[in-house]
Parts: structure tokens; C-alpha cells; sequence
């Protein structure tokens, strides 16, 4: 019997069971991968501009700190400007029915403007955010307030081409891993 191990049929059951499950999400990425959904400016003309340009951003991410500490709630700030649909995706996606119903009691979201590169540098550089990837840029805080992790890799960068099952599985890796992985390379474990 070298070489032969038993299994027994539940767990056979269990491994097919699995094999469906995994089927199912490859047909569901190679699909996204596929017709990739790349935004253009007429897409998200008239909709709602996510980076406040007047704001007080240091005033603005202390206020949101205390509070996702209070609440006991993932914080993510992230770093972008209105002139980026990269950003502008992002913050719709993150709008999104499906990924705003897993994320509403889990995570609180504050954008910083970075203008043109010339806005809140200070406050990023204080953070560890670098902005020399790209943006949109992410810094995530866990529920105690420690920093999780950002995205200075440029995970976010092309966010005009990742669908809401990405980004909805970005957010879920963050709060059920605590941990950043692009939303490309997500993969359920």
C-alpha cells in the first residue's frame, strides 16, 4: 500500500465541496480579469467629489481616529485628490451597496487632499504614507488604533480597474487578516 493513504468519505465530500467553491470564485475572477471595467471621467461626471479641498485634514483624521477607537472599528484614511479617477473609483466603489453593507459596522473611512502633490504632505510623511507610487494611498488603522499597514506599494494605484468583489475582498482581508494585500492578489484561504 505504499504510496495509498484512506480517505475517508467526508472528507472527500468536504475536498469536492471545496473544488466547486474555488471553480466558482476562478470563473468569477476570470471574468472581472477579462472585461476589465477601466472608468473614464464621463463615468463618474456628477458624481459625489470624495477629497473635501477646504478641509482641516489634521483636525478632520483626529476626530476620525477617536472615533473609530470608540466604536472599536477599522479606520482607513486614505490619501487621493478629486483630479484622480484612481481616487474618485475608490470612494465610489467603497459606496458600493454590497462592500458599504460588509463595511458599515466594521471599518470608518476619512480621505486627506493632497491637492497637486502640494497638500498634507506633512501629515502622510507623519503617518509613514508615502506618496511616490501613486494614489490613492492608504493607511489602516485596527480596531485598538495600531497601524495594520498602508499601501505605499501602490496597491491601490489602479483602482479605476478593480470591481467591487475586489475591493470588497481588500476590505475583508484587512478586517478578517489584518492585513494589506492589493486587491488583484486577494484570494479567499
Amino acid at each position: 500500500m505504499s504510496g495509498y493513504s484512506v480517505v475517508s468519505r467526508k472528507t472527500l465530500e468536504l475536498q469536492q465541496e471545496l473544488i466547486v467553491e474555488l471553480q466558482e470564485e476562478n470563473l468569477e475572477l476570470t471574468e472581472d480579469l477579462f472585461k476589465p471595467q477601466v472608468l473614464t471621467e464621463s463615468a463618474l461626471r456628477g458624481a459625489e467629489l470624495p477629497y473635501d479641498e477646504s478641509a482641516d485634514a489634521r483636525s478632520e483624521l483626529i476626530a476620525a481616529r477617536q472615533k473609530a477607537l470608540k466604536a472599536e472599528k477599522f479606520l482607513m484614511v486614505t490619501f487621493g485628490a478629486n483630479w484622480c479617477m484612481d481616487c474618485r473609483n475608490l470612494h465610489r466603489i467603497l459606496k458600493n451597496e454590497e462592500v458599504q453593507t460588509y463595511t458599515s459596522g466594521l471599518f470608518d473611512f476619512v480621505n486627506v487632499d493632497i491637492g497637486k502633490f502640494n497638500k498634507n504632505a506633512d501629515i502622510a510623511s507623519e503617518l509613514g504614507v508615502t506618496l511616490t507610487k501613486g494614489i490613492p494611498v492608504a493607511i489602516v488603522f485596527d480596531p485598538a488604533g495600531n497601524v495594520i499597514g498602508t499601501t505605499n506599494e501602490g496597491q491601490l494605484e489602479p483602482a479605476r480597474r478593480y470591481s467591487s468583489k475586489q475591493i470588497l475582498r481588500f476590505v475583508k482581508d484587512i478586517a478578517e487578516k489584518t492585513r494589506i494585500v492589493s486587491p488583484a492578489a486577494v484570494r479567499d484561504e
